[in-house]
């Protein structure tokens, strides 16, 4: 029995769990909780990005072309704020990953077929979380290189047009809710292949 396997048996003396329900545990419990702690560091970093455009809006002037270079009123960002309301839901669902894997230790352990069915919720939230964030990044992108263009065409003059550093930082925060999303997923796919392995006979 390999080392992993005798030292999860040491926490809990479960005698009539098996060598490749153990594995189940384990992939819960580690995969869960790395995936956890990875979702919660990305949407904290996420949230204080978006929250300095309400906080520290920038001082607005007038503009010969009527545009509003205001980061605040970019289109996409209610789609990053709605990125990071289903990445909570993510990030509740990989701590329920890691209390299945408690579950899976008790004699009234879920089947298998319930075990799968939360893991499919998990990958829905992800892949639900990914494509709203894509379309709002996708926006935002956008509508920065319409700002781009028209701050040439008004003159060079015309900084209050042109892409600024705090816009990067929206950027950044669309691309760190999605990749928080991916690692989610990721998660999801990999237990989902534990969870439906063949059995081990050796």
């Amino acid at each position: 029995m390999p080392r992993e396997l005798k030292s999860a048996k040491k926490e809990e003396d479960n005698s009539d769990v098996s060598p490749n329900v153990l594995r189940v545990v384990l992939a819960f419990r580690r995969w869960g909780w790395a995936s956890f702690w990875t979702q919660v560091v990305l949407c904290v970093v996420s949230s204080l990005v978006l929250l300095q455009l309400i906080l520290l809006k920038a001082p607005t002037t007038n503009t010969p072309t009527g545009a509003d270079s205001n980061p605040a009123t970019l289109p996409g960002l209610s789609f990053a704020w709605a990125g990071i309301a289903v990445l909570g839901a993510s990030i509740f669902w990989n701590f329920r990953y890691t209390q299945m894997a408690k579950k899976l230790r008790s004699p009234d352990r879920p089947t298998k077929s319930q075990t799968v069915f939360q893991i499919k919720i998990g990958i829905i939230i992800n892949l639900l979380g990914m494509l709203i964030t894509l379309i709002g990044a996708a926006s935002i992108v956008g509508a920065l290189t319409l700002r781009s263009q028209q701050g040439v065409f008004a003159g060079a003059g015309n900084f209050n047009l042109t892409i600024q550093p705090l816009d990067f930082q929206i950027i950044q925060a669309s691309f760190n809710i999605i990749f928080a999303h991916f690692v989610g997923l990721v998660t999801s796919l990999w237990l989902l292949n534990r969870a439906t392995d063949k059995p081990n006979r050796e």
